[in-house]
């Protein structure tokens, strides 16, 4: 089956031209922050340790031939769940092999899907073949390399590498099925691999984000419940300070409680998290564990990245190109607030 690639939208090209290689990334979530010995603390950690090494096990196994050191493509019926199965070919029939009689056939169907799928997972987004395979590789062309990572909780990645020019970077999200485990969800992206690797963390940060927050209006109300306050207008587009009357764009900002969200139709722009407990991908606000040195090491930078104010706050930058991440931390050197911007 041959899926034909489609135009991504500014928003993806750019942020997954980065993604190339891969680390293992350090959650400051990995460390309880409860450190009072509780024994069921202890073995929940143990039980989450064992649970997270044996999903990246599984991952790279249904990649493995046992004939020969070679990769190969994991079997879909097998290794999805049935429902996401039943998600994926309805997305299929729905938007890259549509056959409708009439306009109104297809608006009911499109209703119908929306409203069977909605509450279940991301709506929305570009239909790929799992894993790259069908997407404009020509035949014959074999798996190079396959990178699996643990990215937190239920969530992973794998970087799919075919040559020098072909990568698919992959979102998944793991469910445990008796001694194994199934993909209850995979959102496939073709990567720019001519960009090269920068700042590998602070695109893994995004993309995690993406997956707790919401990736459009209707995902962030399916991830994080009825907002306590929702708006829309309609406006030209606007990108990197470049404004295009001739392209119209609905912009939706939604306020939950110690998070605020702005979605120009399908793309995050903006974020502000400002409530302890609360996070934009690892990052956490008011978690011990996520300090100074925490930023530091875990994005790799320096101290031209650190500014501190009069009152002895301090501010963590990061930017590249339209996208930058903005961390206020307090006197103690934990997260006070994020700031997220996308070109906006």
């Amino acid at each position: 089956m041959k899926i034909a690639i489609k135009k991504t939208t500014l928003f993806l090209i750019t942020l997954l031209g980065w993604l190339l290689l891969f680390t293992t990334p350090i959650s400051c979530m990995q460390t309880p922050s409860n450190k009072e010995g509780k024994s069921s603390d202890s073995v929940k950690e143990s039980i989450d340790v064992q649970q997270t090494l044996s999903g990246e096990k599984w991952l790279r196994s249904i990649f493995q031939n046992p004939n020969d050191n070679e990769y190969i493509f994991p079997d879909e019926e097998k290794v999805f769940t049935k429902r996401y199965l039943e998600f994926y070919n309805h997305e299929l029939a729905m938007f890259e092999y549509p056959d409708f009689e009439t306009e109104q056939d297809q608006m009911n169907a499109e209703n119908e899907y929306k409203n069977k799928w909605k509450a279940i997972y991301p709506l929305g987004n570009e239909v790929w073949a799992p894993f790259g395979r069908g997407n404009g590789i020509e035949a014959g062309t074999k798996l190079e390399n396959v990178t699996i990572t643990h990215l937190f909780g239920s969530y992973y990645s794998a970087l799919i590498n075919y040559d020098a020019e072909n990568a698919f970077f992959n979102a998944l999200i793991l469910v445990p099925s008796g001694d194994v485990f199934l993909i209850d969800y995979i959102e496939t992206m073709e990567i720019n691999v001519q960009g090269g690797a920068i700042n590998l963390p602070f695109l893994q940060n995004i993309t995690l984000a993406k997956l707790q927050l919401g990736a459009n209006p209707d995902d962030a109300k399916r991830l994080l419940g009825k907002p306590q306050s929702e708006s829309t207008e309609n406006g030209p587009l606007e990108v990197s300070g470049y404004i295009d009357e001739d392209y119209s764009v609905t912009t939706t900002t939604m306020e939950f409680e110690g998070i605020k969200l702005i979605f120009d139709e399908e793309r995050m722009i903006h974020a502000t998290v400002n409530k302890t407990g609360r996070q934009f991908g690892w990052i956490i606000c008011g978690d011990k564990n996520c300090d100074t040195d925490f930023l530091m090491k875990k994005f790799n930078l320096t101290e031209d990245n650190i500014y501190e104010s009069d009152n002895g706050d301090k501010t963590v930058v990061m930017n590249w190109e339209i996208f930058s991440l903005v961390v206020l931390l307090d006197a103690n050197g934990l997260v006070k607030t994020i700031n997220f911007n996308a070109g906006s």
